[in-house]
């Protein structure tokens, strides 16, 4: 179960790719959109939003494209996924219709600590996993997929 939106699985995987490729080359748009199947009509959003939270930067011109501003080892998910997500994955609330005003309140106090318990679990998991380890699990994941021929 994905209960992130596509948009935060599109960054974490134009960060991905951003963090494969050599950092002193900028890396365009349409090429990270191409190899990592993100639709071009979003990759630029997608890119403003991460230059916006300072993850990359971006350099204009023929020769441009996007960087990331740190290591990969110094970003951690948690700041991609909160990053990408802004106010959606902050607030959580309950709505309901159902009995009295006082026993929504009732309700959605005790539900609301609830979310916030599971927000911050969520958050103290995300914190620990770094960008380089998504790289290191991505480039396992590739060298096995590919097929090696041996003459």
């Amino acid at each position: 179960m994905n209960r992130f939106p596509i948009k935060v699985t599109y960054g974490i995987m134009a960060t991905i790719e951003l963090a494969c490729h050599d950092r002193s080359v900028p890396l365009q748009a349409k090429t990270i959109a191409s190899r990592q199947g993100i639709p071009y009509r979003f990759i630029e959003q997608i890119l403003q939003v991460l230059k916006q939270a300072g993850i990359v930067r971006s350099l204009r011109g023929s020769q441009g494209g996007y960087t990331l501003t740190q290591d990969p080892s110094q970003i951690s998910l948690a700041e991609l996924v909160n990053s990408m997500s802004g106010a959606e994955a902050t607030s959580s609330t309950v709505n309901g219709s159902a009995g009295s005003l006082e026993n929504r309140q009732v309700t959605n106090t005790i539900l609301s600590t609830i979310w916030a318990q599971v927000q911050e679990a969520e958050q103290s998991v995300l914190r620990v996993i770094s960008l380089q380890s998504l790289v290191e699990q991505h480039q396992k994941l590739e060298s096995q997929h590919s097929v090696m021929y041996h003459i």
